[in-house]
């Protein structure tokens, strides 16, 4: 099986900005030091079996039972997960996308629909034509799509979900980033989960909160069925103290809806710098909605940015992507502006 390649591999190497790993830029809130400081006075005990208050909890904030809610370490747990449910079945995954979904599903049939360059590799109309044809089981879309950054609308995705319901396909939407877009909420589907049996949302603590480390998850659905399957495929304690004491104190905060509103504008004002600095000289570059840039550039940038200490994303292993694309997560202006003046 081949290698699959992330963003973070700063060990071993000498870097001093990261722009490969897509967090929060405004780091962590004060509230997380709290909660790892509460985690440490637990050390000695194991995480509550099955997560049950920590579900419960993020159940009160988006009006969901614990039992339409399952936790993981990281959205990559979760994916796994939804691997092994779907083992055996056939999926259709838009791509480019996160090179995850394709180790994950490796006991899958997995059809590959290939998205137009032109267009921003945006989900559209032709995605439902490709259900079609295709009559698979599941199909992942992620929401803003890693690694363009491009959101699909709401009415899209309903679409999708009305077609995949005839033909009794689930559709997986993964919005790990899309808490960081300014038009986030107007395309989650979190909303209408209950409104459907065959919908499943991922998100992600760790992308929104700046908690790599942590490691924390969640996946949420309206068939209770799917989500008992999916949390028997678990270990007993599959997330830490540390990850449980974090959740609680994110989805109890009273300043967390302020927190992740002024994290969207501040992405939006450092993603229009780097767009900005692409346009005017000649690179091309996916405007996107999320907290990264995709572009193109005609040299070997990932070794030219090594030896300048930057980490970037090199996508080269994203099928349906040629070579010379790359990604990078906006940043602080300091990590931005030594990666611009480096190009």
């Amino acid at each position: 099986m081949n290698k699959i390649h992330h963003g973070g591999d700063i060990y071993g190497k000498e870097i001093v900005y990261d722009l490969s790993v897509n967090m929060n830029p405004l780091g962590p809130p004060a509230i997380i030091a709290e909660a790892i400081r509460n985690a440490g006075d637990r050390i000695d005990e194991y995480p509550e079996y099955e997560s049950r208050s920590l579900r419960r909890m993020i159940g009160r904030c988006y009006g969901l039972g614990y039992e339409n809610i399952i936790c993981g370490n990281g959205a990559s747990e979760l994916i796994s997960v939804l691997g092994r449910l779907f083992s055996g079945k056939r999926l259709l995954l838009p791509v480019p996308s996160f090179v995850g979904y394709e180790r994950a599903f490796s006991g899958s049939e997995v059809i590959f629909g290939e998205m137009d360059e032109a267009e921003g590799y945006v989900a559209d109309e032709h995605l439902t034509e490709m259900m079609a044809r295709v009559q698979p089981d599941a199909v992942i879309i992620t929401n803003p799509n890693n690694p363009t950054g491009r959101l699909t609308g709401k009415e899209m995705l309903i679409r999708l979900l009305s077609v995949a319901e005839r033909q009794r396909c689930f559709v997986i939407v993964d919005e790990s980033f899309i808490e960081l877009c300014v038009r986030g909420d107007d395309c989650s589907l979190i909303d209408i989960i209950s409104d459907y049996d065959n919908l499943i949302v991922i998100r992600s603590v760790t992308k929104s909160f700046a908690v790599a480390g942590v490691r924390l998850g969640y996946m949420m659905s309206g068939n209770k069925e799917i989500m008992a399957h999916a949390g028997s495929l678990l270990p007993e304690w599959n997330i830490s103290v540390f990850a449980e004491e974090v959740g609680k104190a994110v989805f109890s905060w009273a300043g967390r809806n302020e927190y992740l509103g002024r994290s969207k504008a501040y992405i939006k004002e450092k993603r229009m710098i780097l767009e900005n600095a692409f346009r005017e000289r000649g690179i091309k570059y996916i405007p996107g909605d999320g907290n990264f840039v995709a572009f193109k550039y005609d040299t070997d940038l990932y070794e030219k940015m090594l030896g300048n200490k930057i980490l970037i994303r090199d996508c080269s292993d994203y099928r349906g992507m040629d070579k010379g694309w790359y990604r990078v997560a906006v940043g602080a202006d300091s990590g931005s502006i030594v990666f611009l003046h480096s190009l």
